[in-house]
């Protein structure tokens, strides 16, 4: 049994589509990884964020604000100091200037665990994966089989992954509420 042409381009679109699904994954990670970390408190450096000013998202109706975050560990022995003009993304509400919050700071934005925002992340996160996801998947199975295969079941699929992502985001809630009580 040899190398035909079809076996041969067969194998290179499954190790494409391994690829595609490698990078639906990365994707997935660096939109929503950390955020979905730093929203359930399980990551990300914990401080103090003072508010300056609020300002409603333009795309969304998210509020966010601007402000100075200080990590809890800022003395003069660790060096650690206020860091000015900092980002609170996805913040509880609309905050007064100089208002403080328990944060956690990952890049350079900082984030208020909350559990509805988290579970909105696992949402999203859920969304991109079945929406990156299923093309990969289907290009995997039809270069297993060896031939195209018929995308409308990937079609019904895809909708109820889209679905379940919904499901999976209320499931997270009390997951999320549970470790934001716990770790702060």
């Amino acid at each position: 049994m040899g190398w035909t042409d079809r076996t041969w381009s067969w194998r290179l679109a499954g190790g494409f589509a391994v690829l595609w699904l490698g990078g639906c994954l990365a994707v997935v990670w660096l939109l929503f990884g950390a955020r979905l970390a730093a929203l359930t408190g399980v990551a990300g450096a914990t401080g103090t964020f003072v508010v300056a000013g609020c300002f409603e998202e333009l795309e969304g109706n998210d509020t966010h604000c601007r402000g100075t975050y200080t990590p809890f560990a800022a003395s003069s022995s660790t060096g650690a100091a206020a860091v000015p003009s900092v980002l609170l993304r996805s913040a509880a509400g609309d905050h007064r200037p100089g208002t403080r919050r328990d944060v956690r700071l990952v890049g350079r934005d900082v984030f208020e665990p909350l559990p509805s925002t988290a579970a909105h992340y696992v949402t999203y996160a859920g969304w991109t994966a079945a929406t990156l996801g299923v093309p990969g998947h289907w290009l995997l199975t039809s270069a297993r089989r060896g031939r195209l295969r018929n995308g409308e079941n990937y079609f019904f699929g895809w909708l109820v992954a889209l679905f379940g992502a919904v499901a999976l985001g209320i499931l997270a809630l009390p997951v999320a509420w549970i470790l934001t009580v716990s770790l702060g």
